[in-house]
């Protein structure tokens, strides 16, 4: 099925990959620095003194040995981070695409702003008509009450995030565990706190991305036409200001609607009265 760019989704996308590549670079990172700090082993020289010239060098005043525990930790502490970054990305997405809605008509503004996390994807199915994927629901559901213990109850899980995991369905369990390499039990115990690996990452990077794609095939097909004109239409003026003659923005959108909204298959009877709406 085909991706409508529209300029939120452009965004969206760049914004997440800019995530997830720094992500997988800080976690990188960390393994390779323990790995270096192996070769000052039995060294009891401080890190400013074998690594003078690194920035912020002094704020690790350290021996290599304890420096080596600290990174050996860093995957649980970037994964706290990381994950609810990938999800607040997802979260304002989804905000943008409750503005689409508002402007066709089919959501009011009170809605957007009384809906949150736990019921957006439910209220967006309402309004265009059409489920998001159940696995990947349940999944992102999921690793959100994970992220709302490690946030704000000291990564304590309580009985009903407890109760989530073991609810999950067989297709959303099979596939969380494939991603992430454990079953999800194995990081949601009573009385143990709540951590997040590279795989929870991993999988709220997947999860988020397959839902947004959805999101935009349900925009795609419920959106009115004259609504999407509009939007292309804006968007080709916001990414060609310097066209201001009307004859050279007619020569060019053809070219821009076939890059990012060829999805739309817009005719030139519904781009034209777009056109006047615009006043070109």
């Amino acid at each position: 099925m085909s991706i409508v760019h529209f300029p939120e989704y452009r965004a969206y996308e760049q914004d997440r990959i800019r995530a997830s590549d720094a992500m997988m670079a800080l976690l990188a990172g960390s393994r390779l620095a323990e790995n270096t700090l192996r070769l000052t082993d039995g060294s009891t020289r401080l890190l400013p003194e074998i690594f003078p010239g690194v920035t912020h060098i002094r704020r690790m005043n350290l021996t290599t040995a304890n420096a080596r525990s600290l990174l050996a930790e860093a995957e649980k502490h970037l994964g706290a981070m990381a994950v609810p970054y990938a999800l607040a990305i997802h979260e304002d997405f989804v905000k943008t695409c409750f503005d689409l809605l508002i402007r066709a008509g089919q959501m009011t503004p009170a809605e957007a702003r009384s809906t949150d996390a736990s019921s957006m994807h439910r209220v967006f199915e309402g309004k265009v008509g059409r489920q998001l994927p159940n696995a990947s629901m349940e999944q992102f559901q999921l690793i959100r009450r994970m992220r709302n213990a490690v946030i704000h109850a000291g990564g304590k899980p309580k009985q009903g995030l407890v109760n989530a995991v073991n609810n999950l369905s067989n297709g959303a369990l099979t596939q969380w565990t494939k991603v992430t390499g454990e079953h999800p039990g194995a990081r949601v115990k009573l009385g143990v706190p709540v951590t997040f690996s590279h795989g929870e990452l991993i999988l709220a990077l997947a999860v988020t991305k397959r839902i947004s794609q959805e999101m935009n095939f349900s925009m795609r097909d419920s959106l009115s036409r004259d609504t999407w004109a509009d939007v292309a239409l804006e968007d080709f003026v916001s990414e060609h200001p310097q066209l201001v003659h009307i004859a050279q923005r007619k020569r060019k959108l053809g070219g821009f609607l076939r890059s990012y909204y060829q999805a739309l298959n817009l005719t030139e009877a519904e781009t034209f009265p777009a056109m006047q709406r615009a006043g070109w």
